[in-house]
C-alpha cells in the first residue's frame, strides 16, 4: 500500500519549479510529498535555453507533467499557477488527479479573458516578425513590480525576477489563439476531470482578471472560486502564501482532497 499524498506545482512563464519551493514547503509541513517539477529547458540559463524553449508547445510542456504524473504511486493534487494554471488543467483531463487547483490560471479555449497590463507585456513580443519561432523575453524589472509583482515587497519581488528565464514564443500564440477557439492545443475536456476543481484569482491581479477565473470554475462539474484580498498575480509569494494556502486547505477539507482513508 503506498502512503504518500502528492502533491504536483506547476510554474508559469518564465518560471522555474524552485521559485514554488515556499509552497512546496507549506505543502510538505502539512504531511504531503511535494514535487516542483522545471519544464522542459527552464532550467538552463536564460540566455542558453532562449533558443531551446522558443518553440515548444503548451504540448509538450503537457507531456512531460503527464509523464510525472503517471509515474507516482497515487492521484496527486495538481496545483497550477498562471500558466502552470492552465496546463494542470490539460494535465487533469489527461490523468486522474486528486484534486486541481488553477491560481490565476491563464485563460483555456473559449474562455475569453485579458487585461490592458497583459496586452502590454505581450505586445511587443508578438510584433517581431515570426515571433512563434523565437523566445519570448521577460520583461524588464520595473514592468515586472508594475504589472506582476504589484503588492509584493521589493526584496521578494527582486528575488522572483532573478530567477526568471525565456518563455515560449509559441506559448504566447497559442494563449492568444485560444480565446476563438484557433488553438486546440489549449482545449481542455472539462467533462474529462471529475475531480474538484479550485480557481484563484487575485484582488490586485493585473494579468488574469476575475472573470476568468469565474469562468474557469464555471466549466467544471465540481468547480469553485475563491480570490486572495491584497494579492497580486503572485499568490504563492510573499505574505500572499499564507492566505492562499489558508483557502486550499479549507477547500481540500471540504471536499476530502487526498483525505486519510
Amino acid at each position: 500500500m503506498c502512503s504518500a499524498k502528492h502533491v504536483v506545482l506547476i510554474h508559469g512563464a518564465w518560471s522555474r519549479g524552485e521559485q514554488l519551493a515556499p509552497a512546496r514547503a507549506a505543502f510538505e509541513e502539512r504531511g504531503y510529498t511535494a514535487h516542483t517539477p522545471t519544464l522542459r529547458h527552464h532550467e538552463l540559463p536564460l540566455h542558453q535555453g532562449a533558443l531551446k524553449v522558443a518553440s515548444l508547445s503548451l504540448r509538450d510542456y503537457a507531456d512531460d507533467l503527464v509523464a510525472l504524473v503517471n509515474s507516482l504511486d497515487s492521484p496527486p493534487l495538481l496545483v497550477g499557477h498562471s500558466m502552470g494554471g492552465l496546463l494542470a488543467q490539460l494535465v487533469a483531463a489527461r490523468t486522474r488527479p486528486a484534486g486541481l487547483v488553477a491560481a490565476c490560471p491563464g485563460p483555456v479555449a473559449g474562455v475569453l479573458g485579458g487585461t490592458r497590463s497583459s496586452l502590454l507585456m505581450s505586445l511587443p513580443h508578438v510584433l517581431r516578425p515570426r515571433s512563434w519561432t523565437k523566445p519570448w523575453r521577460p520583461p524588464t524589472f520595473e514592468q515586472f513590480r508594475r504589472w506582476i509583482a504589484n503588492a509584493q515587497t521589493e526584496d521578494t519581488a527582486r528575488e522572483i525576477y532573478d530567477g526568471l528565464v525565456c518563455e515560449s514564443g509559441r506559448y504566447l500564440w497559442e494563449l492568444l489563439l485560444a480565446v476563438p477557439r484557433l488553438s486546440k492545443v489549449t482545449v481542455v475536456d472539462f467533462a474529462a476531470v471529475s475531480a474538484p476543481v479550485l480557481a484563484m484569482g487575485a484582488e490586485r491581479d493585473r494579468i488574469v482578471p476575475p472573470g476568468v477565473v469565474r469562468r474557469t470554475a464555471a466549466r467544471y462539474r465540481h468547480g469553485a472560486s475563491v480570490e486572495i484580498p491584497g494579492s497580486d498575480h503572485m499568490v504563492f509569494s510573499g505574505a500572499a502564501l499564507p492566505v492562499t494556502m489558508s483557502h486550499i486547505d479549507e477547500w481540500m477539507a471540504t471536499n476530502h482532497v487526498l483525505a486519510a482513508g
